[in-house]
This record gives C-alpha cells, structure tokens and sequence, in this order.
C-alpha cells in the first residue's frame, strides 16, 4: 500500500525509522476503517518503550571521565560530564512521561561487580536501593554478578544481610550491611538466567525468562550472560554451574514465549560488540564487530530486539533480518529508549526504533589545557532526582572520611591503556606493587622474584597526581587476596602463551609484569592457537633481572587470587607449588602508594614486540 503525499513528504524529511513505519501502519490501519480494504477495522497499534542500561557496575556516584556529543556549534562535538544515579533516575523518569503506562526499565548485567567504594564497601546493597528506586522491572545476569559467588548473588536479589566474618567483627567502617533498620529487602526487579544452569537440582539459577503485559500487549523477555563466563571469573563463585550455548537457550525459549501470547520477544544478553563511531548518539554503525554479531543473526526470527552489554560500547544497530541490537557503554552515562509499535491482536511488532540518550549532570569538563568547556549548543543539565541522591549522598558520606584519605602522590598520571607491546603504566605499577609486598624480609623464607597482574583486574585509572583511597579502590576493587607459588620456566613460558590462546579474546589478554622480569613476543606468530599450541613467545627471550630464564629452575611468582585459581583461563597457575597466600591486594597498593610517598614513571620495555 502506497503512503499518501503528506506521508512521503514526512519520509523525505528527518523522519526516522520507527515514525515512517508508525506512518505506514496509522495510514494502513485508517484506509481499513474507510473500507478501502477488508472491511474488519484493525486494532489501533500499541506504543511501548524500554529503557536500558548495561554494565552500571555500581556506579551510584557520577564517575570520572567524559562523552563526546554531537554539538551543532562545534564540527569536532562537544566532551561531557555524564552519570550518577539520581541523575539516570531523572532521566528515566522524564522518558517514563512521555509514553505513562507503558514503559518498562531493563538491563543486561553487571549491575553489580567491579563497584566503587560507595557502594563495594556496602556489599553493593546501595546499588540495588537505587535500581529499586529508579524503577529497574527485569535484567539478565552478566558475568560480573557472579565475582562473589551465587550465594551473594542470590541474596542481593532476595535480601537478607552480609554474613558477618567469623571473628564477629561488622566491617571496615562500622556496619557495612543491612544499613537500613538493620534489614536488606532485595532486589525489587527480577534477575533472569535462562543459560545459567544448577547441576544439582537440573534448574536455572534465576527464571529463564519473564512475561509482562503492557497496554495490553505482552512483551517476553529472554535474559543470559555469556556462556565464556566460567573463564572470566574466580572459578569458586561458578561451582555447580553450568553456562550453555546463548544460540540454543534462545531459539528454544522464544517460541515458548509466542506460544504464550507473546507479541514482541526481547533478548537481553551481556555479550556485546564494538563500532568505530565517534559520538555516543551515532546510529550509522560503522565497523559493527564482535561475539554478538554472530549471536544476533542466528537468534530466532521471533526475536525482535536484543539488548546487549559487556563490551562498553555505545550503539543502536539492525541486522539484516531486521533484528534491533544496542547497548549504553557503562557506568550509567547513557540510556538506551526503545520504542515499539506493536499489534497486540496478531501479536507481533510493526515498527521498531531506539536511540541512546546521555545522562548528563552538568559537571565542569575541562580540556587539555585546564580550559573549562561548555555544554553543546542547546543541551541542557538534567536534574538530580531527590529520593535517589538521599540515597546516594548517604553512602557518600559514610565513606567520604576513608575514600578522600590521600595514599601517595604521582609524577605522571597512570592509565590502563595498552601500548603496541601490551604494557600499561597502571600495570606495570600495581605489579610492582604486588611484588613489594611478597619479597620484602618480613613475607618469610621465601620472598617472590616475579608478580603478575590480570588487565580486566585494573578497573579505573588514576588520573590525578594526588592519589586518594577511594580512587585506589576503584582500580583494585575486587578485595582479592595476594597468592605466591613456585613455577618453573617452562611454566612460565606456558604461562606467556596462554596470552593469546583459545579461549582468549581477539588481541590476547597480555598481563602486566613486574620490572625486572623481561620477555619478547612475535606479533607474526598466529594469535588463538588451541591450549599448548601457542608459539608467540620469543625462544630464550625469557630474563630475570638481566639473567635467562632457565627452564628447569624454580622461581617464585606472585598474582592474586583470583589468576591463582585459574581465572581469565591462565590454567597454569593451578600448577603452582608451595603455596602461600598472603595480604588483600588493595591493602599492599596502599602500602605501597605510601612507602614511595611520590612514585615515579614505572620503567617501561618489560615486554618487547616483534613485528
């Protein structure tokens, strides 16, 4: 059926996708009731939104760092200061008033996990508050829900206190759990784990799927994570679980869900992709790569939109069976509104658009010259919501005496961001650091020569040349302990190569080293090789201290707790002998930051490319 003038008038112009479709069916739906066609009048389409987050890691403070946006005043774009929960609350809740009713809030996982002191120090009991707050209705788990452990993870979402240590002791700062009258309700929104299987009882850790009626029309919701889970975590908080494939799990459900009335079928997943787009609101996709790609395309039919996450990335994309994938970046700067025209009489969807919208708090950016700079052309600061920046200004003062303690000082700022060869500055301390603090003469008979760091372990730079304990915190926040083993040289070389083998993402996993361990690796060499078929590691480039690296020797070697028991698929290190555990990780950093009062440049070239 042709569109009348006025329609194609509208279809030449700014008119996205999902309003030219919503034109078609209005137009389609009116030449019914005038006869035109048959002469049954069809029901009047049902607009229903989602909003989405990904990947908020606890996050309830706005965080450090900048977006870029699109600015009709500058051509290069605009960088802003973005999230915050009670400002994401503010958000959610002007995008709730312009669809009332019918709108629901969904996440694709780490909620939770890898979290700033705010909220870590509380067991992530504040994040859930504000998610409660801010309306949160369903979410899929994500691997980092499951760095405690399912038994934590449970009671986050069925409430009940943090277990008190054994010595009754309450926590670093006073009671660090149950911080409202003495009780913790829980997650008001529902967690699901369709992919997430309990061995012994034959059942998913948390429901599979979930059903909601919205202005008549039933929406079905498929939540997973990665089935790669069980190697990008400790090992122990995965016992007696099992993750199967993403591609089954959802081409068995989503026909269950249409079975079941189901008019529009949602897949939220934490897996995601990349683009190589500048801005946060681009919609062009350039360069669309990674793990979803693959997923998405091989999702049933029935699958209208899938809501992605775990990659950080900013981006709304269609695939080429029409399949609507996005995801927000992280840390709660964006929000992802979805909107859908659907039949709720055929059940199905007839129009289908989103777009990512930036949680800006107004916050002074500066350049890189110090230079204050201004908001984009027309854009406006939201405002905090006020029952969730109670929330959040509680949490922040009861941590702010320990989180603003200043811990050392810095010549140059530390990032994360890897060179050609692999190295960060940030690594390259923190293992120094991990280091420190088992060779010294008081870690007993047999002191470390060699610590290693895992690179997802270091989660926020330290940017500032005074550097406090809440910003140390939040690079080390996952409260790992300090393990020291004997491997041989061929085990390290093992070790080395497990950089880059299956099931190693795309580009390896390279670990930042402590100075005095060197070693050269070959770029030509082909990267994924199955388990113990890797040769990227230069032979006899190995050296300690100047010294080579002799196979059959025994050298002591720290790294956390978290690597020591197999985690990021570095198996090698559950080899380790004469094993000994020593201090929480982010208590030797502080150690450290303190001891050298104004620490240095890290020396660099510990880990040499070739080609």
């Amino acid at each position: 059926m042709l569109l009348p003038p006025i329609f194609m008038r509208f279809a030449g112009s700014a008119m996205s996708r999902f309003q030219l479709q919503t034109a078609s069916v209005l137009w389609l739906s009116l030449g019914l009731a005038l006869g035109a066609a048959p002469a049954l009048q069809a029901a009047e389409p049902v607009h229903i939104s989602l909003i989405a987050i990904n990947d908020f890691h606890g996050n309830i403070q706005p965080p450090a760092g900048s977006l870029l946006m699109p600015d009709a005043a500058n051509a290069s774009g605009a960088r802003v200061s973005a999230g915050g929960a009670a400002y994401l609350s503010s958000l959610v809740r002007d995008l709730k008033s312009r669809n009332p009713g019918r709108t629901l809030v969904v996440g694709a996982g780490d909620l939770v996990g890898a979290t700033p002191l705010a909220s870590g120090l509380f067991h992530d009991e504040p994040t859930i508050e504000v998610l409660n707050q801010i309306g949160l209705d369903v979410s899929s788990v994500g691997n980092h829900e499951f760095d405690k452990g399912r038994t934590e993870l449970l009671r986050l979402q069925k409430g009940g206190c943090y277990p008190r240590p054994a010595d009754g002791s309450s926590g670093v700062v006073g009671v660090d759990t149950c911080m409202n009258a003495g009780a913790f309700a829980g997650a008001t929104f529902q967690y699901l784990a369709a992919n997430v299987l309990d061995t012994a009882s034959g059942n998913t850790l948390f429901p599979a799927t979930a059903l909601r009626e919205v202005g008549g029309a039933k929406i079905g919701f498929i939540g997973l994570t990665l089935r790669s889970t069980p190697s990008v975590v400790t090992p122990a908080g995965v016992v007696g679980l099992q993750f199967l494939s993403e591609v089954a799990t959802v081409n068995r459900l989503a026909p269950q869900l249409k079975a079941q009335g189901a008019a529009a079928v949602v897949v939220l997943i934490h897996q995601g992709g990349q683009t190589s787009a500048r801005t946060v609101q681009d919609k062009t996709c350039p360069d669309f790569s990674g793990p979803i790609l693959a997923l998405a395309d091989q999702f049933d039919r029935a699958v209208d939109v899938v809501v992605s996450g775990h990659t950080h990335q900013e981006y709304v994309c269609v695939r080429p069976d029409g399949k609507l994938v996005t995801q927000t970046g992280f840390y709660g700067r964006l929000v992802t509104l979805i909107d859908l025209q659907v039949d709720a009489s055929a059940r199905k969807v007839l129009a289908k658009d989103a777009n990512n919208f930036v949680v800006l708090n107004g916050a002074p950016v500066k350049d890189a010259n110090g230079n204050f700079l201004p908001l984009p052309k027309g854009v406006t600061a939201l405002q905090p919501d006020p029952a969730v920046e109670t929330i959040v200004r509680r949490y922040g003062d009861l941590t702010a005496p320990l989180s603003e303690m200043e811990v050392g000082r810095l010549v140059v700022p530390l990032e994360r961001r890897a060179n050609a060869a692999g190295e960060s500055t940030l690594g390259a301390v923190i293992a120094d650091a991990f280091l420190a603090g088992t060779s010294d003469t008081s870690y007993g008979a047999q002191p470390a020569q060699i610590a290693f760091t895992n690179p997802g372990g270091l989660r926020s730079d330290l940017p500032n040349l005074a550097v406090t304990f809440g910003q140390l915190f939040n690079v080390l926040p996952f409260n790992n302990s300090l393990v020291t083993m004997d491997l041989t040289g061929a085990q390290l070389l093992r070790l080395l190569e497990q950089q880059w083998e299956r099931p190693q993402p795309a580009g390896g996993r390279i670990l930042p080293v402590s100075n005095g361990f060197s070693y050269t690796w070959d770029a030509s060499q082909p990267e994924g090789a199955p388990p113990g078929k890797g040769q990227r590691v230069v032979p006899g480039s190995m050296r300690l201290n100047g010294e080579p690296i002799a196979m059959d020797k025994s050298y002591r070697v720290t790294v956390n707790s978290f690597m020591a028991s197999g985690g990021d698929a570095l198996s090698v290190f559950k080899q380790g002998r004469n094993v000994q555990e020593g201090e929480n990780d982010l208590v030797v950093a502080k150690l450290y930051f303190r001891l050298k009062g104004i620490l240095q440049a890290p020396q660099m070239g510990r880990i040499q490319r070739l080609n």
